[in-house]
C-alpha cells in the first residue's frame, strides 16, 4: 500500500441525516448482510468473532484486547461503507470498547480503518505491514449516541475518506486511491483486556458504490 499524501480538507455536508441509520447510501448495492445465517463470506474466528443471528459479535478477552473480521468473498475500493453497531460503554475512563470499520484490505496486516469509540472519539488509521499510521482522531464526534445503536459510515471516493456518524459528518480526508481489489470488513477493540467482557454487537454491515 502506497500513501502519497494525506491532508485535511473542508468538510461539506455530504451524508444523510439518518440517525442511527445507514439509510441514503446510494448506487449498486455491492454487499449487504444482516447476519440472518452465516453465509456471508465472513472470516471468523470463534470465540472472539461469530455470527449469532441477527447479529455479529465481538467478544475481546483478557489475552485479546482486538480482532479483525474481513469478508473474503466480495471486494470494494472506491465505495460506499457503512455499518451498524453498538459499542458497550468504557470499563473505566481509560478503558474504552471501540468498533471499527476495515477497508481496502488486502490482508491482516494491510488495511486502513475507522473506529468509534466507547467516549465517541472518532479515529482514522492505517495499518502497512503490520506497522499503524494514526491520520485523524475526532474527540466526542458529532452524531454519536452514548446509548445504543451508532451507524458508522465511510465514503472513499474521488480521492477522500469521508466519516459520518448517524448521519453527521466527522471528518475528511484526501487520501491517493490504491490499485488492487480489496476486502472489508470489521474490527474490535478495548483498552485493556478482562474477561467477562461485553460483546461488541454489529447488527447490519452494507456496502454500495456509492454513485
Amino acid at each position: 500500500m502506497k500513501v502519497v499524501f494525506l491532508a485535511v480538507v473542508a468538510l461539506p455536508a455530504l451524508m444523510c441525516a439518518s440517525a442511527r441509520s445507514c439509510e441514503g447510501q446510494v448506487g449498486k448495492t455491492i454487499y449487504e448482510d444482516t447476519f440472518q445465517d452465516d453465509s456471508g463470506g465472513w472470516d471468523i474466528s470463534p470465540p472472539l468473532t461469530a455470527i449469532k443471528p441477527p447479529s455479529l459479535l465481538i467478544t475481546l478477552n483478557a489475552n485479546s484486547t482486538n480482532v479483525g473480521a474481513q469478508v473474503l468473498t466480495f471486494h470494494a475500493k472506491e465505495a460506499d461503507y457503512c455499518l451498524e453497531g453498538t459499542v458497550p460503554k468504557a470499563r473505566a475512563p481509560d478503558n474504552n470498547f471501540a468498533l471499527g470499520l476495515e477497508f481496502w484490505a488486502t490482508d491482516y496486516r494491510n488495511f486502513w480503518l475507522v473506529m468509534l469509540a466507547s467516549d465517541g472519539t472518532v479515529s482514522l488509521w492505517s495499518q502497512a505491514n503490520g506497522v499503524w499510521t494514526s491520520i485523524a482522531k475526532v474527540p466526542n464526534a458529532p452524531g454519536f449516541k452514548a446509548d445504543g445503536a451508532n451507524a458508522l459510515r465511510v465514503t472513499t471516493l474521488g480521492g477522500k475518506i469521508a466519516i459520518s456518524v448517524n448521519g453527521q459528518p466527522v471528518k475528511m480526508v484526501r487520501a491517493q486511491i490504491p490499485e488492487g481489489d480489496f476486502r472489508f470488513g470489521v474490527y474490535g477493540q478495548v483498552d485493556k483486556g478482562a474477561d467477562g467482557a461485553p460483546p461488541i454487537v454489529v447488527s447490519s454491515y452494507k456496502v454500495t458504490s456509492g454513485q
